[in-house]
């Protein structure tokens, strides 16, 4: 009778000692790493267009007044929304040097949209308005001969891919404006000078890690992007806030 009171006493003391062990760090499980997907350039156009505030492509102009000076619109494939807006969706033109209107009659342009400039490989220069606020993704992908650009100061965030490939721009400029950028931004341009604006914009991942010899990196005092440059062996300048 004692043996057995005994027994009953040990087995859920051991019980109880086993629920309370901790299982060392070094065999605990590790938690999975989150991985970005990315959808490819069909699937992104057709839930762009897809979106309810799009409307069918406009390929020819119906007399619509433009800027002075701008690329004729039969140069692009455009679209106007129902919310009073229009967007470029395609260069369609053969002029190396590309002016953006600003406004389509009385509709302000104020969009570019995924892969608009994609493998133009001729255009030398892009004009972009101030009254574009959107830029896509990959917008100005593998434009070869692309030198000069402009970002617009009202545009809020870059896009994955946006100047991806443009083989011989050196030189950019992104205004203050911008808040956040995604990776491949700059993936496969030759950069010399990068100027950046934002005090709290990096460069994390934008593909200048490659670049041989590095870039110049100018932005203000104290700003993220010369952190950055300074501690991957980039060449900074300050400029004024």
């Amino acid at each position: 009778m004692m043996r057995r009171a005994f027994a009953a006493i040990v087995i859920p003391a051991v019980l109880l000692c086993g629920c309370g062990r901790q299982v060392p760090d070094s065999q605990q499980e590790a938690p999975a790493e989150e991985t970005t997907e990315y959808k490819d350039k069909d699937e992104l156009v057709s839930e762009w267009m897809a979106d309810e505030t799009q409307t069918e492509p406009i390929t020819v102009a119906a007399g619509e007044e433009i800027d002075d000076g701008a690329t004729p619109l039969d140069a692009f494939e455009y679209t106007i929304r129902e919310d009073g807006t229009a967007a470029i969706l395609k260069y369609t033109g053969k002029d190396t040097a590309v002016v953006i209107t600003s406004h389509i009659g009385d509709t302000p342009v104020t969009e570019i949209g995924q892969y608009a400039f994609e493998a133009k490989w001729d255009v030398e220069s892009i004009s972009i308005p101030e009254t574009v606020s959107t830029i896509g993704e990959f917008a100005f992908m593998d434009c070869e001969s692309l030198t000069q650009i402009n970002i617009p100061e009202g545009v809020p965030a870059l896009y994955r891919g946006t100047f991806a490939g443009c083989t011989s721009l050196t030189e950019l400029h992104i205004p203050a404006s911008v808040q956040s950028a995604d990776e491949e931004l700059l993936t496969g341009c030759p950069l010399t000078d990068l100027y950046i604006d934002n005090s709290a914009l990096t460069c994390t991942s934008w593909g200048l890690e490659a670049l041989d010899p590095p870039c110049t990196i100018h932005a203000p005092a104290g700003a993220a992007a010369l952190t950055w440059a300074e501690k991957n062996g980039f060449p900074t300048e300050e400029t004024d806030e």
